[in-house]
């Protein structure tokens, strides 16, 4: 919807980089988009200046990171020491407050990066997490997945007390007996991957030194313009 048709990819090399690239590439060739250039990164990578200065050759509109934030941090600092005026945009692996702080508030602006689901708030049972989440004292933020991590746990327990401390049975039960489990994120299905059945995707965007639902913010509302649009 923005018109960001040229993308670089780059990637880490472990499962998790290399499956969101497999993904994202093959749906954003169907959506009209053009990959011109794959760059696969270690994750103990620190100097990306022969990838990044390769992709500014190429003239991309966005720099698509598939990977975690320390990785995602130092691919965008280089990016501006390098002068590529493109779009940051990145998985839910970038999704957390350690992202803008790392970077500052002035280098994350404009940073795109994608939820599974809907913001914590606004999940069935997300102000009832916060509050006693808040409630138990932790000092760190739950983060983007914090409320998933619990579902995980709390379907890990019920299991436990259904078929009992033994390994084998509690993964059978997971895979054969979660079907529309009632969750704090709403319902939980397991496919025939083991993977929740997620029904929409939330995008949010780093406007002021934090993430902001896109919808939300002031680059939905036409007050903003992403740096990488600024051609």
């Amino acid at each position: 919807t923005l018109g960001l048709r040229r993308v670089v990819a780059l990637h880490d090399t472990t499962d998790y980089g290399r499956g969101h690239f497999r993904y994202y590439s093959e749906n954003l060739r169907k959506l009209g988009g053009e990959v011109v250039g794959v760059f696969p990164v270690n994750p103990q990578q620190e100097d990306f200046t022969a990838e990044l200065t390769r992709a500014k050759a190429l003239n991309p509109e966005v720099i698509w990171f598939g990977g975690l934030t320390p990785v995602g941090v130092r691919i965008r600092n280089q990016m501006a020491r390098l002068g590529i005026n493109a779009v940051f945009q990145g998985t839910s692996g970038i999704l957390n407050e350690e992202f803008n702080q790392a970077l500052g508030a002035e280098l994350a602006e404009g940073a795109i990066g994608f939820l599974d689901g809907l913001p914590v708030e606004k999940l069935p049972g997300g102000r009832q997490f916060l509050q006693a989440y808040q409630a138990a004292g932790f000092r760190e933020p739950p983060e983007a997945y914090g409320p998933f991590a619990y579902v995980a746990a709390d379907l890990f327990v019920r299991a436990i007390e259904a078929v009992g401390p033994n390994r084998a049975a509690v993964i059978d039960y997971l895979n054969s007996r979660i079907r529309n489990v009632e969750t704090i994120i709403g319902p939980v299905n397991f496919d025939e991957y083991g993977q929740n059945d997620v029904p929409l995707v939330t995008p949010y965007v780093s406007q002021g030194g934090r993430w902001v639902p896109w919808s939300e913010s002031d680059y939905a509302a036409g007050r903003k313009v992403l740096p990488g649009l600024k051609r």
